[in-house]
């Protein structure tokens, strides 16, 4: 029943934050350093969570983003950052049966200023400045969030909504093997009807000569919103006995409550996906990586699989 509701569409910030396009970390610049990080990201799905469903389409939606990283430290512990990204979503019929008689509208090329971050991060601890060798790296991250200019209808490059986000990251090079751990846990809090989320990062890394290699995993759970079709598929609203007119006059007024009053950036959204990577460093002490990540289960969410490529270029001011 849910193809009736797929073209409504997804918003993609969660996809953005779910790679390493605007990540930070523990580690960070230390005093007159800037780091600059330009990431470009290509992404595609051709099937969805839709609450407790999973639906297959008959088209592509493919996604690609390029964005700009600037993290400049204020002193040896504080560190000022800003995020800002162009993003693209193709065009894409998610519908299109029986030879053309059931069909969706067709979405046009859609270009974007995505979901702009700007934050203060605080190193509450160094492992590489403490006489204790079990100490990890412990930063904290307060920032906020501008809405970009993308059209949400009927899919969106991000949430539409400004917002305020706190970051709490860990990291730890554990010095045997070449092994090491990174780590994530963030609140995200936007206007309304946007949900709050949580959202996680884990991984570890194993350093075989200059080369990385991480794997881990990354996540979101929605803290509020609705199922992705009907608010009425969840108690205590699915007791209620409520009959809509199918037609009136030759339009569907449930499908028009729906639309109008349960906009896509109010739903409820879960997602985990996988990642790996693979970085090497240079001469110049640049940083280059390569990662991919897919998503294995969601809700509201698309199945999505994502490479991109990103750098690190430190200087010295």
């Amino acid at each position: 029943m849910f193809n009736k509701f797929i073209f409504y569409g997804f918003s993609f910030l969660s996809f953005l934050l779910a790679t390493q396009l605007s990540a930070q970390q523990a580690w960070a610049p230390y005093e007159r350093q800037l780091w600059v990080r330009p990431v470009f990201v290509h992404s595609r799905y051709d099937s969805a969570y839709l609450a407790n469903n999973f639906a297959k389409y008959d088209d592509d939606v493919r996604i690609n983003v390029a964005s700009l990283s600037l993290e400049y430290g204020i002193t040896d512990r504080l560190t000022a950052d800003l995020t800002v990204g162009n993003g693209r979503l193709s065009r894409h019929r998610l519908v299109d049966r029986y030879y053309g008689l059931t069909q969706i509208p067709e979405t046009k090329d859609k270009n974007g200023i995505l979901d702009s971050r700007i934050g203060l991060r605080y190193k509450i601890t160094d492992e590489f400045d403490s006489k204790y060798s079990w100490m990890p790296t412990l930063s904290l991250r307060l920032g906020g969030i501008k809405k970009g200019d993308y059209d949400r209808h009927p899919q969106a490059l991000g949430d539409g909504a400004n917002g305020v986000e706190a970051n709490l990251y860990i990291a730890k090079d554990f010095n045997f093997w070449g092994l090491g751990t990174l780590g994530e846990l963030s609140y995200r809090r936007r206007e309304q009807p946007v949900p709050d989320d949580v959202l996680y990062y884990g991984a570890l890394y194993k350093r075989i000569a200059s080369f990385i290699i991480t794997l881990g995993g990354r996540g979101q759970f929605g803290q509020g919103g609705y199922d992705f079709a009907d608010p009425r598929h969840r108690p205590p609203y699915n007791n209620y006995n409520i009959v809509v007119p199918d037609q009136y006059p030759g339009v569907n007024l449930y499908d028009m409550w729906v639309r109008d009053q349960r906009p896509a950036w109010g739903r409820k959204e879960n997602f985990h996906n996988v990642e790996v990577g693979f970085g090497i460093p240079d001469s110049y002490g640049n940083f280059y990586t390569i990662f991919y990540s897919q998503t294995y289960w969601g809700y509201n969410t698309p199945k999505l699989q994502t490479i991109g490529i990103a750098a690190n270029l430190p200087f010295n001011l």
